[in-house]
């Protein structure tokens, strides 16, 4: 069975890598997808005052709106589809789940970031091909808009601004 995982977050960009695994997985008669979706651990301080079960169920349902449009492509596509909602790092994540399921391969659907965006906020496509043990695509999202590329930054940036003057 030829296995290929995709990471979901719901972004545009991972839709992309969806519908690029389910062109990959129709060339094959033995392919199956598995869309997984990684929620964060909340931080020690947050768990103090909210329930597991509470934990569980907030990951459960965000989890499931993620992977909601990607269920209904892999659905009208025909082809076999398992779905998962982990919790940690996405690259640890991925990379344990790629190994205990033996997938094939990964598809990354990643935005095009600019320079500057991708120093802010990191890079989780990164991240997943440092750590993989199978092979990964990595397919790009169409461009960002202007607003995208330029206003985010700079949203960014002059929150920065704001917080280092507000801690003198």
């Amino acid at each position: 069975m030829f296995k290929i995982l995709v990471p979901v977050d719901g972004s545009k960009a991972a839709l992309h890598g969806v519908r690029h695994a389910i062109e990959r997985a129709a060339a094959r008669p033995d392919a199956s997808l598995c869309l997984v979706n990684v929620q964060p651990r909340l931080s020690q301080h947050v768990g103090r005052y909210v329930s597991a079960r509470a934990r569980r169920e907030g990951m459960a349902a965000r989890g499931a709106r993620a992977l909601e449009e990607a269920i209904q492509l892999a659905a009208a596509s025909g082809i076999a589809t398992r779905t998962a909602v982990l919790r940690g790092r996405v690259a640890d994540v991925l990379q344990r789940y790629a190994l205990d399921e033996s997938v094939s391969e990964i598809v990354v659907g990643a935005a095009a970031k600019g320079p500057l965006l991708r120093f802010l906020t990191g890079s989780v496509t990164s991240s997943i091909l440092a750590t993989a043990s199978v092979p990964v695509a990595v397919v790009a999202a169409p461009p960002l808009s202007p607003l995208q590329r330029y206003g985010i930054p700079a949203g960014v940036g002059l929150g920065l601004v704001a917080l280092i003057l507000a801690s003198e």
